[in-house]
């Protein structure tokens, strides 16, 4: 028999209505239910032939079109309505004659912010969430160590800024480097989107604005404010790869117990294959053959109310799967491996295992800033195959010798000893496998010196030490490690001007000749042996 399709126009407390629609098993009569909410839909109805014949698993779907998109009314502003929307989407789901009493939280990316915005309520009759690929911290997503991501947050949430209304925007990649930036949105949209220009003007992590209601206080820290199990999952290279294991990470243990973690080897889509014949083969990466979120859902779903086995998943516990390794580990965290090697920067631009001397100058110019392929863990399009070493005048790579087969986990570190002639820069940091002809992106981060030094003043030294996000991976016999150190990543990072202060909020830039020294500057990995 076919499914039963339901459309709904949901309304919410400022009468504003919401596109909904149903997909209930034809013969049930109170079914558990499982909730969807996207900005990502379709301004169509629903295609009722193929929803009709949907593998339902004795569960109540309810999907719905967050405000502003898809089928819905009113404007889109990204995370500002998801509480109250959602939390009325509960209230409405409550009132139906096909609720049992059961209600399960399922989304990937913002279709999972949408429900951290309001786990802290810890409804009663929620009995389960799965999570995938989204961090609940508001700062993480914006920004990394005071560096705005126009690529990953701002195309986003220009896209987003009432979609359905503006039509025309007025934006390009080079719209990010307008000095100011701030105001910027007025000459995008044609009126200024407070919001995005509150977060501009807060880069630092110790800002009140990030524990106010519009810097994501709401969505912070919802798995230690709730006490329904949830599983999550994120990717080597995923957008929000640090974040998701920083929310593990900061669990009790009892808190855990009823809570699980994948990572899988792909990147920013659930648990999918990237069209890219160079990415490396990952035979076992997948979750489940089925590559359906909802089915992988339904599953943790059934444990949870039936208490079937797991067949993948195991509460209290992180998979990972080491890239190259071909292999799934279970661990309750993510631990450093047992052995330190220690990579030294070398004048010649090698990693040597001694420490080196001399330095190494070269010209940073904000105005034609350096790219690099692939986002690794902090932006988009995560792996992708590197450019040769020393690619521009500002991309300065080292390399080491062939090494020797181990399996490397944890966060690799780098320590630069680097100076400028400017009062504020930036160093960018890049690590790479190189596998034969081919060479990876591992770990990437970004730092001013002034974050370190506020008091820095130009030509003096200082050291800046990098923690990368976790990773693991399989270094064959006769594989290397690259590093390339730079002063920019356009347009990942937003381009540092070279001068003190809020980046956004600068008027111009200026040069700097800027120089690592080598004596103390050193790459550390972790690895088995």
């Amino acid at each position: 028999m076919p499914n039963r399709v339901q459309e709904y126009y949901v309304e919410m407390d400022d009468g504003v209505k919401l596109y909904t629609f149903c997909i209930l098993p034809e013969n049930a009569e109170k079914v558990p239910v499982i909730i969807f909410r996207s900005p990502y839909y379709q301004a169509e109805p629903v295609d009722k032939e193929a929803l009709e014949k949907q593998e339902l698993h004795g569960y109540g779907f309810v999907q719905q079109h967050c405000r502003g998109t898809g089928m819905s009314e009113g404007e889109c502003i990204p995370y500002i309505n998801e509480r109250n929307d959602g939390l009325k989407l509960l209230e409405w789901v409550r009132q139906q004659e096909f609720y049992n009493g059961e209600i399960f939280l399922c989304g990937g990316s913002y279709g999972a912010s949408v429900h951290y915005s309001y786990m802290d309520t810890d409804p009663a009759d929620v009995k389960g969430a799965f999570l995938a690929v989204q961090d609940s911290e508001r700062y993480n997503i914006i920004y990394r160590n005071g560096f705005f991501k126009p690529g990953l947050h701002g195309n986003w949430a220009v896209g987003m800024y009432r979609k359905k209304a503006i039509s025309k925007k007025n934006l390009v990649p080079e719209t990010w480097l307008t000095r100011p930036l701030t105001g910027i949105t007025e000459s995008i949209f044609g009126e200024l989107d407070h919001q995005l220009e509150n977060e501009l003007l807060h880069p630092d992590r110790s800002s009140g604005f990030w524990k106010k209601t519009e810097g994501g206080s709401d969505y912070s820290d919802v798995l230690n404010k709730c006490t329904f199990p949830v599983c999550m999952t994120t990717a080597w290279y995923d957008i929000y790869t640090g974040g998701v294991l920083d929310i593990w990470e900061s669990l009790p243990e009892e808190r855990k117990k009823n809570c699980a973690l994948a990572v899988t080897p792909f990147m920013h889509a659930y648990n999918t294959l990237p069209d890219d014949p160079d990415y490396p083969e990952c035979p076992g990466g997948l979750i489940s053959e089925n590559m359906q979120l909802e089915n992988t859902a339904v599953a943790w779903f059934d444990h949870i109310r039936k208490g079937s086995e797991l067949e993948f998943f195991e509460k209290g516990k992180v998979k990972y799967y080491t890239l190259w390794e071909n292999q799934w580990h279970a661990v309750s965290d993510i631990q450093n491996g047992a052995v330190k090697h220690d990579f030294y920067l070398t004048q010649e631009r090698t990693l040597a295992a001694e420490a080196g001397s001399g330095s190494i100058t070269y010209l940073y110019n904000p105005v034609a800033p350096a790219a690099f392929k692939g986002g690794c863990c902090h932006n988009f399009y995560g792996l992708q195959l590197q450019d040769a070493p020393s690619s521009r005048y500002d991309i300065i790579s080292f390399v080491s010798d062939e090494l020797e087969e181990m399996v490397c986990t944890g966060k690799m570190e780098l320590q630069i000893e680097v100076s400028s002639t400017a009062p504020d820069t930036c160093f960018y940091a890049r690590v790479d496998i190189v596998k034969g002809e081919k060479t990876y992106p591992l770990r990437d981060d970004i730092d001013s010196i002034c974050r370190t030094v506020p008091e820095f003043l130009p030509g003096a030294k200082a050291v800046l030490k990098f923690r990368f996000e976790h990773h693991s991976f399989r270094i064959g016999k006769g594989d290397r490690l690259r590093l390339d150190i730079s002063s920019s990543c356009f347009p990942h990072f937003l381009v540092h001007p070279n001068r003190k202060g809020n980046i956004a909020e600068q008027n111009g830039s200026d040069m700097a000749r800027n120089t690592v020294f080598m004596e103390n500057s050193r790459l550390s990995i972790y690895c088995d042996r």
